[in-house]
């Protein structure tokens, strides 16, 4: 589980790709979240357990450290990105353009276990809470 979490933990990280720094590119952004996507796909046909959908026979404290980010992760990129010329990046469309079977499996099963479906920050309030952090963090750079 630790090792799941050092390697794949970042894989699900969108900040980047909302708040480019003007260091990178959100191109570069970009390839290197795909890259991550590809990164955990391997990790869970190689390592997983084979017979479901999750990282271990069952859901594991894995999943539910990283589950929120999955969450965020997936709700997210979609709000925010497809608008002034980024294109959509939606984690779910890229593992059916990439084919990764294994993670597209692995996050449709976390979003949708309920425990993770009733801890987690309803779709609204996460768009807002979002939207309002971008605003603060676009103010603060124009200081």
């Amino acid at each position: 589980m630790r090792l799941f979490t050092e390697l794949c933990g970042s894989t699900f990280s969108y900040f980047p790709l909302l708040r480019r720094d003007g260091d990178t590119s959100f191109d570069e952004e970009l390839q290197s979240f795909r890259e991550g996507l590809v990164q955990a796909n391997a990790f869970l046909a190689q390592k997983g357990w084979q017979d479901g959908p999750f990282l271990l026979e069952e859901f594991s404290l894995a999943e539910c450290n990283i589950a929120p980010f999955v969450q965020r992760c997936c709700v997210l990129l979609p709000q925010f990105t497809g608008k002034d010329e980024i294109p959509l990046v939606n984690p779910l469309a890229i593992c059916d353009e990439l084919e990764l079977l294994r993670l597209k499996k692995w996050i449709e099963a976390v979003l949708s276990r309920p425990s993770v479906v009733k801890t987690g920050v309803p779709k609204q309030d996460m768009i807002e809470s979002a939207e309002r952090m971008l605003e603060r963090f676009a103010a603060m750079s124009k200081k």
